[in-house]
Parts: structure tokens; C-alpha cells; sequence
């Protein structure tokens, strides 16, 4: 036999079954869907994340100053010898 997974929650067990009828198709179907979307949803998510972070990062980038954008930060924390200071 297959993989198995028991559901507990019968709100969710009848969701399930409404939704398979309606849509014709099992109820592990339904519920594969449901997941995907899920997935798809959290990935898309992420990536609004991401592009957020970096916008902000292009914006404080443009508010520094020359000298500071100049600076090398390798100086601050490795000695002569690469190693952490």
C-alpha cells in the first residue's frame, strides 16, 4: 500500500468530501490541490519578501554617502592576516 495520512479534523474530512464531489474528483486530489496552492501561495510570498528587502536595501544604499559607500568593511573586521579580529 501507499503512503497514508488519517485526518482527524471532520471539518476538514467533510470539506474534503464536498469539495471532491463538487470538483469530481477524490478527496486526495482535492487535497494535493489544496496543498500546492498552499505552496504556491508561500513561494510567491517569499519572493514579495525578498524583492521588498532589496528595494529597501537599493533605497538606504542611496542615501549614503560617498564616503561611506567607499569604505571596506574587510578592514574593520579581518587584520593584515585574514583572520577576525
Amino acid at each position: 500500500m501507499g503512503a497514508q495520512m488519517n485526518i482527524k479534523n471532520q471539518e476538514a474530512v467533510e470539506l474534503a468530501a464536498e469539495l471532491a464531489e463538487a470538483e469530481g474528483v477524490s478527496r486526495t486530489q482535492i487535497v494535493l490541490e489544496a496543498l500546492r496552492t498552499m505552496k504556491q501561495k508561500r513561494e510567491v510570498e517569499r519572493e514579495a519578501k525578498i524583492q521588498r528587502i532589496l528595494q529597501y536595501c537599493r533605497e538606504t544604499r542611496a542615501m549614503m554617502s560617498p564616503e561611506t559607500l567607499a569604505l571596506d568593511i574587510n578592514e574593520f573586521l579581518y587584520d593584515e592576516y585574514g583572520m577576525p579580529k
